[in-house]
């Protein structure tokens, strides 16, 4: 006998491929802010940051990257600037070294840390080795060059930086970079911080493009139907 048999169903069932689809339109939304927030041409350079760990800036950046690289005949590079708690090497299930810390220290050639993904037209570099010395090494002239050097094979270029409210690291970055996003997660960010990493973006050049909300509510047209998922939200 079925146990099951005569239960009663949930008024609410949560629709996951509709929550799905409402991530993945969220991300296209974004994408397509972004593109139209920088008007220049050549490779445009993003960076995404938050305001304290675990707002999920590395996941929101990653798939801005896959985003942008399934337009056609656009070339994208996410590059890992997080050299404290870097993750995009989990992210997008590639081997971490040799990395970008390894060519600044003067390991290996640039060829080698520009590694393609299992994704067409979207290229990362991961972090190589966790450095004493973050920092100095995102500051250094090196690494102006080398962004310099890449740009000129990529439509888009995208940082993924440290929390500009808790470390300084991604400053030098946000200074070469066209424009800054910053990841928020609902009901977690608070105010005073996200206020805090505003000023400090403004006071070092960088030029805000807007803001991605994470975990907020997915509500479905459907009357009498909810869902409750990962969403994002973009607000320039």
């Amino acid at each position: 006998m079925n146990k099951n048999a005569g239960a009663k169903k949930p008024e609410n069932p949560i629709d996951l491929e509709t929550i799905a689809f409402q991530i993945r339109e969220s991300y296209k939304t974004a994408r397509t802010n972004i593109v139209y927030s920088i008007i220049k041409k050549g490779c445009k350079k993003i960076v995404f940051t938050s305001s304290g760990k675990g707002e999920g800036k590395t996941v929101t950046a990653t798939n801005i990257a896959i985003a942008l690289a399934q337009q056609v005949n656009t070339k994208v590079l996410i590059i890992e600037c997080d050299l404290r708690r870097p993750q995009v090497h989990n992210a997008l299930s590639i081997p971490f070294a040799p990395g970008i810390t390894n060519y600044l220290n003067g390991e290996c050639s640039r060829e080698q840390i520009v590694r393609a993904t299992n994704l067409e037209n979207l290229f990362a570099v991961t972090y190589g080795a966790v450095p004493p010395n973050p920092s100095e090494l995102l500051a250094s002239h090196d690494m102006h060059d080398f962004v310099q050097c890449v740009e000129k094979e990529f439509d888009f270029i995208i940082f993924d930086t440290p929390p500009v409210g808790v470390v300084a690291d991604a400053v030098p970055i946000i200074k070469q970079a066209d424009g800054v996003v910053i990841i928020v997660k609902h009901n977690y960010s608070t105010y005073p911080k996200l206020n805090k990493l505003i000023d400090s973006i403004n006071r070092n050049g960088g030029k805000l493009l807007g803001i991605i909300v994470n975990g907020v509510e997915t509500t479905k047209v459907k009357k009498g139907s909810y869902g409750y998922g990962y969403s994002s939200g973009y607000y320039a």
